[in-house]
């Protein structure tokens, strides 16, 4: 008897969301979730592709599902069950949907790779899709996420003053903050007021209203997000600065592109 087959078999369970799905073998699949027990979780699925009741068609993106494993030594997890607890599957309806739910799940799972519970990040998920399914602009969305999740995993960034001189940051005009421009570098994980920039230049300019609707995200709770309005002009700013703030925090591009 091999270590693999007398180690004990654990069984395990939680809500999840599937991440992506590929063909393995000629009826088995590998899957991806992310869970709220065990955060990123990779799961073979035995005959999942010669049979659609094995899983009961469970095995698609935007639903929220209620699934088990095994686990026995180092082999990888199989999956056991799979259950639908609440369908998002109206996102499939529009390509610009399904183009942003790919890109937050993908952004989830990058953020969040360590295995363990993250009721956090899953909450942040759940309450992130529903919006989507439910009609909020999607291009909001996605900036909800990007900031939200950055924040909650401990990537800031830091936006309360400028790095060097400490200088405040996106206050109100009697303060005389919105006089000055401020700049974000994602080197710096932060801002550089005008007066601190090097030479040459450097980093992306933020209006100050960018930089309090940033910091309004990180502080929000999932309940809070979605009353947030975010207007166009602003929505714009962040697109083009935090996409490739993630890509320097993780040092790749996801799979899915950020939408444009």
């Amino acid at each position: 008897m091999t270590l693999r087959q007398a180690a004990p078999r654990v069984f395990r369970a939680s809500q999840a969301f599937l991440v992506r799905a590929q063909d393995m073998g000629e009826a088995d699949k590998r899957l991806v979730f992310f869970t709220e027990s065990s955060g990123v979780l990779n799961v073979a699925a035995k005959s999942a592709r010669k049979s659609r009741k094995r899983f009961g068609g469970t095995l698609q993106k935007y639903l929220l599902l209620a699934i088990s494993w095994t686990e026995r030594g180092g082999g990888m997890p199989l999956l056991a069950s799979a259950s639908l607890v609440e369908s998002f599957w109206d996102i499939v309806e529009a390509w610009d949907k399904v183009r942003h739910a790919d890109y937050i799940l993908e952004l989830v799972s990058g953020l969040f790779p360590q295995p363990g519970p993250k009721p956090k990040a899953f909450a942040l998920l759940l309450r992130l899709i529903s919006a989507l399914s439910s009609g909020e602009k999607p291009e909001s969305v996605v900036r909800k996420a990007e900031a939200a999740f950055l924040s909650l995993g401990g990537w800031g960034p830091a936006l309360a003053a400028c790095r060097k001189c400490g200088r405040e940051a996106g206050g109100g005009p009697r303060k005389g903050a919105d006089r000055v421009s401020f700049r974000f570098v994602a080197s710096e994980g932060g801002l550089h007021c005008g007066e601190c920039v090097p030479p040459g230049g450097g980093g992306v300019g933020l209006s100050p209203g960018a930089i309090r609707t940033w910091r309004a995200i990180q502080s929000a709770s999932p309940a809070a997000l979605g009353r947030l309005r975010i207007p166009e002009s602003i929505l714009e700013e962040l697109r083009v600065v935090m996409p490739k703030y993630i890509e320097w925090c993780l040092g790749k591009q996801f799979r899915s592109i950020p939408p444009v």
